[in-house]
């Protein structure tokens, strides 16, 4: 945890450590009350927040459309050219920058495998152009620079840019939101404020707490050029951030003049005084959506404690009823997502297999044919298809993956929008029956793609040295040449098939694992709404059987947790 120094009372950070402290407090009671009601995702969720605004760590995004100058941005606020720039898209990947004694390069595979780089290795693993679709199946990469701006606990986020040909890059961009504290959006003079950009812009807004905006490359343009495009962002921006013309600084990353040090002192204000804004402002909306699960589980009990007996067995049979239909519809929803999940393997992956056994075999046999030509040896000849081959497989795996991803997400997206759907119809419907305002389950977690590689694509022998060297016994000369190059082939047609099954069976289970993770997150939903009103009617139930007394008792605790959940929330506002 970060160490927060002595302050003088009444300084800006003996407030900023008192707030810290508070909302610690209102995350931790959060989680704990999350907890008792079963919602472990939610409690996950707390505390995770707890331990980000404890460590101090502010994300910054710099976000925008392709070709906008995120990385130049960040570089020249670093003082260094740490991230790779150039003309095409070449950002892939979300990077993340946070300081370190001095510059190197982290990155994780999807295998587990961590690798730690020099700066100039970046590009070959996190770029367009080094990891094309990301082939190498990057999963995470962290910069560490000794930058003064990094010093404080705050972490830039380099974003892929939204609306290129890469459509993986959008996808990545937007993933970026979930963790980002607060985000730079950069624009254009180029071509300011597209509908791509605004689009995405939407999405910002809705998901980080504070967004300070950029208009680069002005060195393009004449100053009144330059004030025209900055005037047309300003009027544009007032539609997507439903509010005044925003804070715009015009700039030129790439020559750091003066519209640029307006903009670092800004955003170092931003990231040092304001940063307690930042963080608590974050913390603050994942508090209210935990607040306001728990003050519709409150109001649900006090309902549930206002009906006679009768009321509660006519309300119970209709509830039920209710739950039964959702059940039933549930499975429909999990019927139909196996079917669409299995179909991608015939349509999708089955077809990329057998493109790569024509592939591999036809490199393979021509690599065979010229090295039985060249004289090599049956060693030679073990060695080298072995490992082509094996770098062959783990090539077409990264492809494939990338294949059942991208046909996966349609399917993913409509399922659980559809579940989403009925999962609020039966949250109104139960909201309607009891007379309460009661918060919607959803589902928290999206299909998304598959999980890590689960076969290990290890290197397997061929066998073929000690078969070679029979043959070559048996029929010395050119005739043995010709029996060792055909025993190779056939031999390598054996071990393309076996790579064939392997690849395949690690696409099958692993689409099998990740449709199982998303039907026990739709059937934990479900569990919690039911869970909700159980234990309303329990207390009821409860209540009832104790006499006045018990009825009584049951109401002050509720009233008490009520009262409490008040005070939560105004300790959040605070």
């Amino acid at each position: 945890m970060e160490t927060v120094p002595e302050a003088a009372p009444g300084s800006s950070l003996e407030r900023w450590s008192q707030s810290r402290e508070l909302a610690l407090q209102v995350l931790d009671r959060l989680a704990e009350l999350a907890e008792r009601r079963s919602d472990s995702g939610g409690a996950g969720r707390l505390r995770a927040a707890r331990a980000r605004l404890g460590a101090g760590r502010l994300n910054l995004a710099v976000l925008g459309e392709f070709k906008r100058g995120k990385s130049t941005l960040i570089n020249r606020l670093l003082g260094a050219p740490v991230l790779p720039v150039g003309v095409v898209p070449m950002t892939s990947l979300a990077i993340l920058v946070e300081h370190g004694p001095r510059p190197e390069v982290d990155v994780e595979l999807a295998s587990g495998e961590r690798l730690r780089l020099a700066p100039e290795a970046l590009r070959d693993y996190a770029t367009e152009s080094g990891n094309p679709e990301n082939r190498r199946r990057v999963t995470r990469v962290v910069v560490r620079h000794p930058a003064q701006i990094l010093a404080a606990g705050v972490v830039l986020v380099d974003t892929p840019g939204v609306g290129s040909v890469h459509d993986h890059n959008t996808e990545v961009a937007h993933r970026a939101l979930a963790e980002a504290d607060a985000a730079v959006f950069v624009f254009s003079v180029d071509s300011p404020a597209s509908r791509v950009e605004l689009d995405f812009l939407s999405s910002v807004r809705e998901r980080v707490g504070r967004v300070i905006f950029v208009l680069n490359k002005a060195d393009l343009v004449g100053a009144e050029e330059l004030v025209e495009a900055a005037e047309f962002v300003r009027r544009t921006l007032r539609v997507p951030v439903d509010g005044p013309a925003a804070a715009l600084f015009p700039l030129s990353a790439r020559e750091g003049d003066l519209g640029f040090l307006t903009f670092r002192s800004h955003l170092e204000s931003a990231l040092t005084a304001g940063r307690a804004a930042l963080l608590l402002e974050r913390m603050r909306a994942v508090g209210r959506e935990a607040l306001a699960e728990e003050r519709g589980v409150v109001a649900l009990q006090r309902a549930a404690l206002r009906l006679s007996s009768q009321e509660a067995r006519e309300r119970t049979k209709g509830l039920e009823a209710l739950l039964g239909e959702v059940r039933r519809t549930a499975v429909e929803v999990e019927q139909l997502l196996h079917s669409d999940a299995i179909r991608l393997l015939p349509e999708v992956a089955q077809p990329a297999i057998e493109d790569f056994r024509a592939v591999a075999l036809e490199k393979l046999t021509r690599r065979v044919r010229e090295l039985v030509a060249l004289g090599g040896t049956p060693r030679q000849l073990e060695a080298e298809i072995g490992e082509q081959l094996t770098g062959l497989v783990r090539d077409w795996l990264g492809r494939l993956e990338d294949a059942v991803a991208r046909a996966l997400e349609p399917v993913a997206e409509r399922h659980s929008q559809r579940a989403n759907r009925m999962l609020a119809e039966a949250s109104a419907q139960i909201a309607a029956l009891f007379e309460v305002d009661l918060a919607p389950v959803s589902l928290r977690e999206e299909m998304g793609e598959a999980s890590s590689r689960l076969v290990l694509l290890d290197h397997q022998e061929l066998a073929l040295e000690a078969a070679a060297s029979t043959l070559r016994r048996l029929a010395p000369g050119r005739l043995g040449r010709r029996l060792v190059e055909r025993e190779a082939i056939s031999r390598v047609e054996a071990a393309v098939d076996r790579h064939c099954g392997r690849l395949r069976h690690d696409i099958t289970t692993r689409l099998g694992r990740r449709e199982a993770e998303w039907r026990r997150e739709l059937r934990g939903a479900l569990e919690r709404l039911e869970a909700t009103v159980r234990r309303a009617g329990e207390l009821a139930e409860t209540a009832r059987s104790e006499g006045a007394e018990g009825w009584a008792r049951a109401v002050g605790e509720l009233d008490q947790r009520k009262r409490e959940v008040d005070l939560l929330e105004e300790r959040l506002r605070a």
